[in-house]
């Protein structure tokens, strides 16, 4: 799938079993070859030896989430693969720290080379997320735009088969980077359900409930940005979470994150101390003037000075995107920006 020069657009509407029906029909092909790969990276012992491992999870998002496991369930029954492997495909996070901290009882920290940054124009809040893993996954992403029956339009990209990643919906937008997780527990929401319920939300102070909400199986950072101008960094691990403001990175009107923790109370360093060269390239590039604007975010996106635009053998950005909030738009890469061109969505079309 190399010369592909976009992800794939789908629609889907209506009930949740209905939404999951159309994604899997209409990114079948896809669904398929990204089970496939899942199996490869987490190796076919672990894989077949993590649905055990996984069954509390899917208890624990069944009472929480019915809606999403509907659509899950419908996304079976579209793509015809079995419920396991599309749960697995959800849970590319938690399955990914299952393996590491568990099957491989490494217990070193480990996380993916991502980025998120919101910035307050004058006219506009905007987001920008840079998603990096491993360059496998090219071919596998999609982008859904979603209008469920009774519920908030969305638009987000992920692998095919999924319910949710990083996005817009009409009040916020939502960036996310993976942290070193410190261990692992079955009983706690998907990354992909926890995001579609952010997306959901009528503001930031709503979303930030929710971690008090849900438990989480792993640790992840996600950066939500509101019409509002509201911006914060969440924290979170399987026990705790932290709000950061961008007062707390001593800006104004901005924020940054990577892949390392910032917060104290997590044990992290600050924004000034905690040593990753793409938080360090960002905030200098914003310190010497916010952008205001769509291109203005790609280029800092685009920056190589601190590999903030991964281009690693293991490790790549494979998809990027800005979003306008108040506007309802986002520009989507597959790839990376710094020679990748977008393409525009709205929510309202």
């Amino acid at each position: 799938m190399a010369h592909e020069r976009f992800d794939p657009i789908i629609g889907v509407s209506g009930s949740p079993g209905q939404m999951g029906l159309e994604h899997g029909r209409q990114l079948r092909a896809r669904i398929h070859r990204t089970a496939a790969l899942m199996r490869e990276r987490i190796g076919p012992q672990a894989y077949e030896a993590s649905w055990e491992a996984l069954r509390p999870t899917v208890e624990y998002c069944h009472a929480a989430a019915p809606e999403m496991m509907a659509e899950i369930q419908g996304i079976c029954r579209g793509a015809e693969v079995p419920f396991s492997d599309i749960f697995r495909i959800n849970a590319h996070l938690d399955l990914t720290n299952w393996r590491r901290l568990v099957w491989d009882a490494d217990t070193a920290g480990n996380a993916e080379a991502c980025s998120s940054h919101a910035v307050v124009t004058s006219s506009d809040v905007l987001l920008g997320w840079n998603g990096d893993d491993w360059p496998g996954w090219l071919g596998c992403g999609a982008i859904v735009r979603g209008r469920p029956e009774g519920g908030p339009p969305f638009i987000y990209w992920s692998l095919a088969g999924s319910v949710g990643r990083p996005g817009l919906g009409p009040h916020l937008a939502l960036g996310a980077n993976s942290l070193p997780s410190p261990r692992w527990q079955p009983e706690g929401l998907l990354y992909p359900i926890l995001c579609r319920k952010l997306l959901a939300c009528r503001n930031v102070g709503d979303a930030l409930s929710l971690f008090e909400d849900y438990e989480r199986c792993s640790a992840m950072n996600y950066l939500l940005a509101g019409a509002s101008g509201d911006l914060v960094n969440v924290e979170s691990t399987p026990d705790a979470h932290a709000v950061i403001q961008p007062v707390d990175q001593g800006a104004d009107g901005y924020l940054l994150h990577t892949n390392s923790y910032l917060a104290a109370s997590l044990g992290g360093l600050g924004i000034q101390d905690c040593g990753c060269p793409r938080l360090a390239a960002a905030r200098r590039l914003y310190q010497q003037g916010p952008p205001t604007d769509v291109p203005g975010v790609r280029a800092i996106q685009s920056d190589h000075s601190g590999g903030v635009c991964v281009h690693q053998p293991e490790a790549r950005t494979i998809v990027s995107f800005v979003a306008r909030v108040r506007a309802g738009e986002i520009h989507i890469t597959r790839g990376n920006p710094c020679s990748c061109p977008a393409q525009s969505l709205r929510l309202d079309t």
